[in-house]
């Protein structure tokens, strides 16, 4: 059975990405796509429940608002949970039990751009393969189904402080050196909640950019870029701080610089990460360390030798 207006409306299908929906707002994305995308999306998983949330981007208050119109029109209802970073939502979608949410951000691109991120229930990501590519069909074909009877409701929620207090609980504040950190927000949505992070911790911080403006007056929210690093690598040097962090503009990424003002790959902390975890859920013991680092030395954490651990499977109970 067709929509109501799917047929009276272009669609670049170019927006539909591998992981999410990015375009040029407002000529490719716009509020009447992010309402059908909104709908579609209710179609696609079948839900009764979801959650919506938007980065600081001048365009995203309207984008997260027809969104969530759509949503609602194919009797959805939706938990408004207002201006959050991406891995924020995805906790709420876990936390709250919903059956899938969306954040409306395009990330680390530049202020012309905006998009979508949508999760099922799990937070488990939407992609082309899943979920985006039907989506994009039942638009472009006008297949979507007629609006429901009853349209869903709409409900504020702020969850901000529960995030907090889950990060914190996979740490012991209590152990944590007194380092001396320059952060970086990129004036995107780390301004939101790093704050209420550090502030828990004994370091001593200085932030940039941590004012949240979506037309990024400062530098784009890519650290990627050398470019955008630049404020923060020469803060780093110049205070002989232990460590730079900067994050991309929905704050569900973040960059290291070492105290030799050198950029660290990622790939190196998603290892420390992932052993750190482990170490932690008793998967792994650590058999030798690696020498630490000393102030002064010219190398690089990704030259250092890495630590030697050896790994078993966790049992369930783990």
């Amino acid at each position: 059975m067709p929509g109501d207006t799917a047929h009276t409306m272009r669609i670049n299908t170019e927006i539909f990405k591998a992981y999410d929906i990015r375009g040029l707002y407002p000529g490719e994305v716009n509020e009447e796509v992010a309402r059908q995308i909104g709908r579609g999306f209710v179609v696609y998983l079948g839900a009764s429940k979801i959650g919506v949330s938007r980065d600081m981007r001048v365009s995203s208050p309207g984008i997260a608002a027809a969104f969530i119109q759509g949503a609602r029109e194919q009797g959805a209802d939706v938990v408004d949970y207002g201006m959050l970073g991406t891995d924020m939502l995805y906790f709420a979608v876990v936390n709250d039990g919903l059956e899938g949410g969306a954040q409306i951000t395009a990330s680390h691109n530049p202020k012309q751009y905006n998009g979508i991120k949508m999760v099922r229930s799990g937070a488990l990501p939407l992609s082309g393969d899943q979920g985006l590519g039907e989506i994009r069909d039942m638009i472009v074909n006008d297949t979507l189904p007629r609006p429901a009877a009853t349209p869903g409701s709409v409900s504020p929620r702020n969850i901000i402080f529960e995030y907090v207090e889950k990060v914190m609980s996979f740490i012991d504040p209590s152990v944590i050196t007194p380092f001396t950190v320059v952060l970086d927000a990129g004036s995107g949505m780390a301004g939101l909640v790093a704050p209420l992070l550090f502030d828990q911790l004994p370091c001593k911080t200085t932030k940039l950019c941590f004012d949240i403006d979506g037309t990024f007056p400062h530098h784009e929210a890519n650290p990627l870029l050398a470019e955008n690093r630049r404020d923060i690598t020469e803060e780093v040097i110049r205070q002989k701080a232990d460590v730079g962090i900067a994050w991309d503009g929905d704050a569900d990424r973040c960059f290291f610089i070492d105290g030799s003002g050198e950029f660290i790959s990622g790939d190196f902390i998603t290892a420390l990460l992932a052993e750190a975890f482990l170490l932690k859920g008793g998967c792994a013991t650590r058999t030798a360390s690696s020498p630490a680092r000393s102030r002064g030395t010219t190398t690089s954490a990704t030259s250092r030798t890495p630590t030697t651990a050896s790994f078993r499977r966790c049992s369930s109970s783990s």
